[in-house]
């Protein structure tokens, strides 16, 4: 299925906007570091005269700076790793992805963008710690750079009164505004756009692909309900972003094999809130609220405000059944894959019970075989993209430990 054209939609700028604010709902300490590294390496390419293309796309990138360090997959990997196949395997830059492993070379095999990157990264870690640029400096260890780039980065901290820029606002603006900048078209967008949903997966290995499958079935359902082209788009949008709440969720509970109890269930429910709150501001309203209300149901009866039908629009009737479509055919920690069959039966039976919309479902229900292998295709390309990862990943490891 080709990814609608969601353009007119939401921006290259709050698409990551909304990134950065799901990376401080993980880790609010790594956000912050990430875009103070963000703005040194600005700083540096600007010294140095980089294009502004490349710098952007350079700044982009240390703004997920050791994103993987939350989901270390397998034993003998890293954050640096992690992070290097995220980047490499969703975002729409990946040719730049190999600078975040910089530090798995030898000190000769830096160059360009990647000792660019590396002497960054090092600085900024030991500013942070140290709380001081001129003792910041003098923890480099000057062996590893060549004396040209240690002279440019001096020169960078001589000129620049970085204690003060990074201790306001000053240094925050000025990555958001160089990153408003970034004109993504074609497939980087698609790859931006979808980026959102697998930044999720970075926490939770479990809910693979649910969050594109729910945005692919609710775009079909809404076409097939001839729904206007703004509106399927949206939809698409929020079923993309309907989960990022999760991220607040303990994985003990996201995770759980088992039932969950009533004190667990409650803690999972306001995964919904927190979707809410990632997405405020970033988003038009109207999308925020058809990803928020993916849990409501039409007597009045889900969550978490308990809206009835009379107050649900066409679109978020849709993504609801779209989510309950991926949730039950997908498989999770607690339950394997069902058929279209007990799928129908389930959803005719809410239906029945006056709690999804009887003309989605039957949209679903006459248009199933198209869905149905839209939802496996999406299934089996991912498997195979994650099976090509953890092929990467082994050779990573085995280089490493050499």
């Amino acid at each position: 299925m080709r990814v609608p054209d969601c353009a007119d939609i939401v921006s290259a700028k709050n698409l990551w906007k909304i990134a950065i604010e799901f990376i401080s709902r993980v880790d609010y300490e790594l956000m912050e570091y990430n875009l103070k590294l963000a703005y040194i390496v600005y700083l540096l390419c600007k010294a140095e005269g980089v294009s502004k293309k490349k710098t952007t796309y350079m700044v982009f990138m240390a703004c997920f700076n050791d994103i993987g360090k939350h989901h270390i997959a397998k034993e003998g990997s890293s954050a640096a790793i992690e992070t290097y196949l995220f980047l490499k395997y969703f975002s729409p830059i990946k040719d730049y992805a190999e600078i975040t492993l910089d530090n798995y070379n030898s000190k000769k095999s830096y160059k360009g963008k990647q000792s660019l990157f590396y002497i960054c990264r090092k600085y900024t870690t030991n500013l942070v710690e140290q709380n001081d640029k001129d003792q910041a400096f003098a923890c480099l260890a000057r062996p590893d750079f060549e004396e040209k780039d240690y002279k440019k980065l001096y020169k960078v901290i001589s000129r620049n009164n970085l204690t003060y820029e990074l201790n306001s606002a000053h240094y925050k603006t000025v990555v958001y505004t160089l990153i408003s900048t970034m004109m993504f078209k074609g497939k980087e967008r698609d790859e931006l756009i979808n980026m959102l949903s697998s930044l999720f997966e970075m926490y939770s290995i479990q809910t693979l692909y649910h969050s594109k499958i729910t945005a692919s079935v609710a775009y079909l359902l809404a076409k097939n309900m001839h729904i206007s082209h703004s509106d399927r788009a949206k939809v698409y949008v929020a079923g993309l972003c309907h989960d990022l709440g999760k991220v607040q969720i303990p994985l003990e509970i996201l995770e759980k094999a088992g039932k969950l109890t009533d004190e667990e269930y409650g803690v999972m429910k306001t995964h919904v809130i927190h979707t809410k709150e990632i997405l405020a501001h970033n988003l038009d309203f109207d999308i925020i609220e058809i990803a928020a209300r993916h849990h409501e149901k039409l007597d009045g009866s889900g969550y978490p405000n308990h809206i009835d039908g009379d107050h649900l629009t066409k679109c978020q009737k849709v993504l609801q059944v779209a989510d309950i479509i991926s949730a039950l055919m997908g498989k999770r920690s607690y339950k394997a894959s069902w058929s279209a069959e007990k799928t129908i039966e389930i959803l005719n039976s809410e239906v029945d019970n006056k709690r999804l919309d009887k003309n989605v479902v039957e949209c679903f229900i006459d248009n199933q075989n198209k869905i149905i292998k839209v939802s496996k295709k999406l299934m089996d390309e991912a498997d195979k993209k994650y099976e090509k990862i953890n092929r990467e990943r082994d050779y990573l490891i085995r280089k490493n430990n050499r």
